[in-house]
């Protein structure tokens, strides 16, 4: 009899233990990013300067540098310069973008955003893409050129290339 208490009890501290693991590992999976416009980061940048983000808009590359952007926000269209730092933010660890956001976002955003056609080149000048990075909005004073702010991210390796295609 005694033994079978001692089993029980063993038994009760293990699937304790067990719960108890099971729950740190599920803690410790981060939410998938549900990745933000460049239109919502500029809609009110000073809440997001400083902060990190999984970026959706058109990645644009050219020789005079790159951008992530949108045709249309209100009537202009908007851009956060691509500035490429190895300080800036690594992606979280289980770098995921939530899934039913970003098509939802992708979705709308082809209904007034368009890639670049180009005679010369190749089409990657202009393509679709999330980048995760850190927001800074630039100086009062260097406002007055566009765009407003800059997307600090790491490297190719936190682009995420999207396509239309199913």
């Amino acid at each position: 009899m005694e033994s079978c208490r001692a089993v029980g009890a063993a038994s009760r501290r293990l699937l304790s233990a067990s719960l108890l693991l099971c729950s740190f590992a599920a803690a410790s999976d981060p939410p998938p990013l549900a990745p933000l416009t460049v239109c919502e980061i500029l809609a009110d940048l000073p809440a997001h300067d400083g902060k990190n983000y999984a970026v959706l808009g058109r990645y644009s590359f050219r020789r005079d540098g790159r951008w992530i952007g949108e045709d249309a926000c209100g009537n202009a269209a908007v851009n956060l310069t691509l500035s490429e730092d190895a300080s800036a933010p690594k992606p979280p660890g289980e770098f995921g973008l939530d899934a039913a956001v970003l098509n939802k976002k992708f979705a709308e955003m082809v209904k007034h955003t368009v890639l670049g056609k180009f005679k010369f080149g190749t089409p990657d000048y202009d393509r679709w893409a999330v980048v995760f990075g850190r927001v800074e909005a630039r100086k009062q004073d260097d406002r007055s050129q566009k765009p407003a702010a800059d997307l600090v991210f790491r490297g190719s390796g936190v682009v995420i290339f999207l396509t239309t295609e199913k």
